[in-house]
């Protein structure tokens, strides 16, 4: 059976190697993403504040007591706009549970978290590329509203 649970600070450890599991995929996907992100001391840091948050939501999947997913977000400051904006960070599955509605399952309970605490619209990120992220979040409900840009300035 899968749980979804709040994260804690003691889950520190597991979750930076699950999200080494989740997203081993990106290099592909961006050559300019630092490799093991959470293994490093910006990474460490990232993963404490995301937890301890209080304007965020750390959300875990477990299945038989292991991990197998998480998502977290916060509050997204976009005084431009007129909803009150969630913005989430991550969401991953490990690869052995992927295609089992967990994705799912963990986007609904982090998306009524978020309701819950006033929000009106969520935000997130995805690779151009990543075409499965794409269909998973466009059959969630998400669709595109802009497209990021970058351009290498310097060797």
């Amino acid at each position: 059976m899968i749980t979804i649970r709040k994260a804690t600070i003691n889950d520190l450890p597991a979750i930076k190697e699950l999200n080494k599991q989740i997203f081993i995929n990106n290099p592909k996907y961006d050559n300019d993403a630092v490799e093991d992100f959470a293994h490093t001391p910006q990474g460490e840091k990232y993963f404490k504040e995301a937890i301890r948050s209080k304007k965020g939501c750390f959300l875990i999947a477990e299945e038989n007591e292991q991990m197998i997913g998480y998502a977290n977000g916060e509050e997204k400051e976009a005084s431009y706009r007129k909803s009150k904006y969630f913005e989430i960070d991550n969401l991953g599955v490990i690869l052995e549970k992927k295609k089992q509605g967990i994705g799912k399952k963990i986007l609904n309970a982090i998306t009524n978290w978020a309701k819950k605490k006033g929000f009106q619209k969520i935000y997130l990120n995805c690779y151009v590329k990543n075409e499965k992220a794409l269909n998973f979040y466009r059959s969630n409900g998400y669709s595109e509203i802009d497209i990021c840009l970058e351009k290498k300035i310097s060797e």
